[in-house]
């Protein structure tokens, strides 16, 4: 397999520093594209550790997301009292979506994905 080719291959080489001090604020991005989402959802793609959807959903945005790093995925799990707080003021109920899209589609009942955020 090419290098770029990896799906996973961003989260093994940056997730042990990609929460970490000296990365962007996601504050203004979540404001503005919570503006451009105008109360409608939002889907992340490269999901991440959550470092924007999580502050988005904090503006009532619903938001789902897709990454294909367990290594990412594993960020954002480590976050539940920040995920369950945003998600509750915004009125949301959490999921989070691991899958590798670059294969078969995937269903709701796959084992293979998991969501990231819905409306209650």
């Amino acid at each position: 397999m090419a290098t770029l080719d990896d799906p996973g291959l961003f989260g093994r080489q940056w997730a042990a520093s990609y929460d970490g001090p000296g990365n962007p604020d996601p504050g203004p991005a979540a404001e503005f594209l919570a503006g451009l989402a105008a109360g409608g959802p939002a889907l992340e793609l490269a999901i991440g550790s959550g470092r924007v959807a999580l502050p988005l959903a904090g503006h009532g945005v619903a938001v789902e997301g897709i990454e294909a790093s367990p290594e990412m995925v594993e960020l954002m799990r480590a976050k539940p009292e920040q995920i369950d707080e945003l998600a509750e003021a915004a009125g949301l109920r959490l999921q989070a979506r691991h899958a590798n899209w670059q294969r078969e589609p995937f269903g709701p009942d796959s084992r293979d994905h998991i969501s990231v955020y819905r409306k209650a």
